[in-house]
Parts: structure tokens; C-alpha cells; sequence
């Protein structure tokens, strides 16, 4: 059985994300959006989550804005940074509860959430606030840097994950295009896309163009793809890069 969700990352961030979101939505292809709390449009995005019950919200941490790179690397050598991004990574919590969104799943903006610092801060926290899923990024392909250090970082958090029984899918497909998720991309990632639970994330409002959900919706027929996340189950052992 084939199982997919469609993620929106970056849900309000701009209008134009926002719209894209709902627009998609609607169609019938995105079944969940991550929200960055912070976001200067993010009012918009919560009003949209919540005229649209059936679209799951989660949370899209940020911690950095220009150079996940750089911010990645002081989080990791400077310890005295470390008490600050722990406030800051429980208020976009305390926020996404405040905002009357239900504990559903979180991930990261650049992935940020699986730097080893940072997952150390942040489970306790998403526990704690009743979140029971996170993102691991584990992209088939072929052997590339990017691809293999998350899956590293995915291996890595597997542990702490399956203690706390909090769920991912089996596969996360967005990595390797990201930015240049067209139509034509979309639709090879449905036509090979393996058996178990996959995630398909993208950024609708900020790639090259406009998704014809039509087509791709036909794909998901075609192939006897159940859209939506089943039921939740802890997450396997990661791919080999």
C-alpha cells in the first residue's frame, strides 16, 4: 500500500504562499502545511487552518533566516547560545498552541530541526505540547552530500524518537528539488513513488510555477496512492543514502 502526504512548507510567509496553500488544498493535493509562527502573514495562514479543518497544521520551526549553514554550525560551537534557542524554540510552541492549532506534527525550515543541538532542545519541548510527529528526512536517489548527511542526522535521531513513540514516514521526497518543484517533477515523483508512507513537501507560491493539481491528481488514481497520513507508527530504520 501506498500512502502519501503532500506537505506545504513555509505556510505564511507570504500571501501569495498562503493562497497557494488553500488554492491546493481545495484541489485536493496538499493535506498538510507547516506554519512558521513567526511569519509576518502568519494571522492569514491560521485563519485559512481554520476554515479549512481538514487541513493539517503543524509547525515549521525557524531558527535561522539567510544561512542554515552558518547558524547551524554557531548552535553547535557555541554553548552559550544554547539556553536562548531553547526560549525561542518553546515560545513558537507555546505559540502554535496559542494560536488554537492542535499538536499534530513539526519539521524545519532548512531542516534545522534534525541538527543534533537543536533535536536535543526541541523533543522534550514538542512532547511535552502533545506533538507525536516529526519530518525525517530519508530521500531515495543517488549518493549525494545534502541527501547523505540528512540521512545521518535522521539515523541519528531514530533512537530518541522511537523512545518517545513519536511517528515519521518511511520515505520524504522534496530534498533534492527544492525550489524547482514543477509539474513535470511532481508527476515523477508520483509515478515511482515506493510502497509504505511517503512525504512529498514543497513550497506552492514560491516555486517556478503554478501546480496544475488535475494531472497530478489522476497520477494518485492511477496508481491506487491514498492521500493522507495513515495511522500513525514509529518510525523504521533509515534508507541507505
Amino acid at each position: 500500500m501506498k500512502h502519501l502526504i503532500v506537505t506545504a512548507d513555509d505556510f505564511g510567509r507570504s500571501p501569495a504562499v498562503n493562497a497557494a496553500v488553500e488554492r491546493l488544498h481545495c484541489a485536493g493535493l496538499v493535506t498538510q502545511a507547516s506554519l512558521m509562527v513567526r511569519a509576518a502573514h502568519a494571522a492569514e495562514a491560521v485563519a485559512i487552518a481554520h476554515r479549512q479543518p481538514a487541513l493539517r497544521t503543524g509547525l515549521h520551526l525557524t531558527l535561522c533566516d539567510h544561512d542554515p549553514a552558518r547558524a547551524g554550525l554557531r548552535y553547535f560551537f557555541r554553548r552559550k547560545t544554547h539556553a536562548a534557542l531553547a526560549v525561542e524554540i518553546a515560545a513558537q510552541f507555546t505559540r502554535f498552541r496559542a494560536l488554537g492549532l492542535a499538536p499534530t506534527y513539526w519539521d524545519g525550515h532548512a531542516h534545522l530541526h534534525l541538527h543534533p543541538t537543536i533535536f536535543r532542545l526541541t523533543l522534550p519541548i514538542a512532547h511535552a505540547h502533545g506533538f507525536r510527529a516529526t519530518r525525517l528526512v530519508r530521500e531515495p536517489g543517488p549518493p549525494a552530500l545534502l541527501p547523505w548527511i540528512f540521512q545521518a542526522l535522521s539515523r541519528r535521531a531514530l533512537p530518541a524518537l522511537r523512545g518517545l513513540g513519536i511517528a515519521g514516514t518511511d520515505h520524504v521526497f522534496g530534498l533534492r528539488a527544492t525550489g524547482r518543484v514543477t509539474g513535470a517533477v511532481f508527476a515523477r515523483l508520483l509515478e515511482q513513488l515506493p510502497e509504505g508512507t511517503s512525504e512529498i513537501y514543497f513550497h506552492p507560491g514560491a516555486e517556478p510555477a503554478a501546480l496544475d493539481p488535475a494531472p497530478l491528481l489522476e497520477i494518485v488514481r492511477r496508481r491506487g496512492i491514498q492521500l493522507g497520513a495513515p495511522p500513525a507508527k514509529t518510525p523504521s530504520a533509515p534508507l541507505r543514502a
